[in-house]
């Protein structure tokens, strides 16, 4: 109780607050806060580079639990040159130790990845799945169900219907630096000590033991995910934090 009451303090003190013991991680979200990501794309890319920003548009509620639960509205926006504009909104909410959130399956969860000389496919029966993304209080080697989804795995002829577990690991601290090459965003990125997190699906799946790794995040307290890596059969896409508001 006395860490769960430590938590709530944590989680409500001002966005600038950056004195957490290193366990604890603080995620600066509140209305109007804004984060951009830029996609690391090769020197031959055709164009600019993709740019997603998330915008925290207004406080809100949610209800879970048989809890009524102070929540926050997210806008998501992608923007390139071949995707064209892709706007989506989410809800993002605190629930016990997690940072937790009703997030599409479809544009988010790959849809196909590899597994040595194999591409497995994934097919998702919901629309939106609620996700824990990281626990407040974490640290390396934590281990813990990021999501719990309806779905089938097809592995060269097999097809297998099963609740799909994706689990997430958090493997430990690293440095995250990266030189953006959109203007606006111009200069060295350095996020010390960032916690990474593997999110992936792992058990007996079709008659085989398998540990598939979909997402990669790298967190940092204070600020929020500073580096993704989706891995997919084809390019892995990889994403850097490149400016925020908060």
């Amino acid at each position: 109780m006395r860490s769960l009451l430590f938590l709530a303090l944590f989680s409500s003190l001002g966005c600038r607050f950056r004195g957490l013991p290193e366990n604890y991680f603080y995620y600066p979200i509140e209305e109007g806060a804004i984060w951009y990501y830029e996609e690391d794309v090769p020197p031959d890319y055709p164009g600019p580079p993709p740019v997603d920003s998330i915008v925290v548009l207004k406080d809100t509620t949610v209800n879970y639990g048989g809890e009524t639960l102070k929540a926050w509205k997210l806008w998501k926006r992608h923007e390139s040159s071949f995707a064209g504009l892709v706007e989506d909104t989410n809800i993002t909410f605190f629930h016990g130790n997690f940072i937790k959130e009703f997030l599409r399956t479809e544009g988010f969860f790959p849809d196909s990845v590899p597994y040595g000389n194999r591409t497995v496919y994934l097919i998702y029966e919901e629309d939106v799945v609620l996700v824990s993304w990281l626990p407040l209080h974490v640290k390396p080697g934590y281990e813990w169900v990021m999501t719990r989804s309806k779905g089938k795995i097809i592995i060269d002829r097999d097809t297998c219907s099963l609740t799909l577990d994706i689990w997430a690991v958090a493997r430990g601290y690293e440095d995250v630096v990266y030189h953006p090459k959109t203007e606006r965003f111009r200069g060295e990125k350095s996020y010390p000590k960032s916690l990474r997190v593997d999110y992936l699906i792992k058990g007996g799946i079709c008659n085989l033991d398998v540990e598939i790794t979909l997402l990669k995040v790298w967190w940092k307290s204070g600020i929020g995910p500073v580096k993704n890596v989706a891995l997919t059969a084809g390019d892995s896409l990889v994403t850097y934090l490149v400016d925020y508001t908060f």
